[in-house]
């Protein structure tokens, strides 16, 4: 039984009244879409506002999603570019907890605008306070002389059709013997959380009885579980939103617990950053993204044990992206995880990073 997609229903039991008022919260609207969960709407020159209604909290949690926050940034960031460049970086720091009780409000400053580059800066806050900062680059599109990539991993990793969706996991464990009676109300609830992301683990662990594995590597196919437009900036965004949804889960990965156990005191993401290897540019937006093209007379000898790139594909969001996870050193009550998304044809096009607090009794 799945670790991670199963993790929400289970954790209402330390965290009920708080789930209560989420829950009621977000089953009396309609549920918005990843789209409209990332959207911010421009007030004036620089500066946009998320409305209450559009924040995702997770039931075992009081604070909003973070990958939201990151989602939105980037979305903010990119209505303020002079020229249409893609993202290539972001570096993040989540400063303190936001809530869905009121609006949240980004705040870009413009600090470069140059010939290949332009860089911004994303501050978010929420009632007067900042709860977040984010610094972006972006870059226009070149193509060199020198280009190489990591192999996807293939061992052992089935495809996402083979695989449980997160429905299929709730539904299950409604079928448990081992989940008692009282648990089960809150997770038919938790069946209703307008979560925007379709999670496959290819080798989940038992949420009731995590079994200790190493290396504390993990792969997940994620997607948007809905459609999205055909605009390379709004897939780059959505994908830095799913980017956070199970990163930190990585670091339980060598220990018999999970983010529900009751040895877990508490756990939050300190900072994040991600490398965008590919620009996501759609057919329809070529013209407008011209490619610099490296004109060097004389080619630069490369190493005959380069393996070959796969093919450039557009990059979307809403279809499926293999997320290799996994958790180099956990000390000192914070674990460092890395990520790498690929293409299903086997195309590494983002990596991050993130760095966590894990406490524990």
């Amino acid at each position: 039984m799945n670790v991670n997609s199963i993790i929400v229903a289970l954790s209402l039991i330390k965290c009920r009244p708080a789930y209560n008022i989420i829950h009621r919260r977000c089953l009396a609207s309609k549920r918005p879409t990843l789209y409209e969960t990332i959207k911010v709407i421009e007030r004036s020159t620089d500066v946009f506002v998320q409305p209450a209604e559009t924040l995702f909290v997770f039931p075992n949690r009081k604070s909003v999603f973070g990958g939201q926050l990151i989602g939105s940034a980037v979305y903010a960031a990119q209505k303020t570019l002079t020229k249409n460049f893609p993202l290539h970086s972001l570096h993040a720091y989540f400063l303190t907890a936001a809530d869905n009780s009121s609006p949240i409000t980004y705040v870009v400053s413009r600090l470069r605008d140059g010939q290949s580059f332009e860089t911004r800066s994303v501050t978010v806050k929420q009632d007067n306070r900042i709860v977040f900062e984010c610094s972006m680059n972006f870059h226009k599109r070149e193509k060199g002389d020198m280009e190489h990539q990591l192999q996807m991993p293939h061992a052992a990793i089935p495809p996402p059709e083979k695989l449980l969706s997160m429905n299929d996991h709730f539904t299950n464990l409604l079928n448990d013997t081992r989940v008692k009676p009282e648990v089960k109300p809150l997770i038919e609830n938790a069946l209703q959380m307008p979560a925007r992301i379709d999670l496959r683990y290819c080798n989940p662990r038992d949420i009731l009885d995590p079994t200790p594995t190493w290396p504390a590597r993990q792969f997940v196919w994620i997607k948007s579980l809905d459609p999205l437009p055909d605009y390379s900036h709004i897939h780059r965004s959505a994908v830095a939103y799913c980017s956070d949804r199970v990163l930190l889960g990585s670091a339980f990965l060598p220990y018999a617990v999970n983010g529900i156990s009751r040895r877990i005191k508490m756990q939050a993401s300190l900072d994040h950053s991600m490398w965008f290897h590919d620009d996501f540019i759609f057919d329809t937006e070529v013209e407008s993204n011209s490619t610099e093209q490296n004109t060097s007379l004389k080619p630069i000898k490369r190493s005959s044990e380069i393996p070959p790139v796969p093919v450039k594909v557009p990059v979307r969001a809403d279809d499926w992206l293999l997320y290799e996870l996994e958790c180099p050193i956990h000390r000192n009550n914070r674990a460092w995880n890395l990520g790498r998304v690929w293409t299903r044809n086997g195309r590494l096009i983002v990596t991050c990073a993130q760095e966590g607090v894990i406490r524990s009794y």
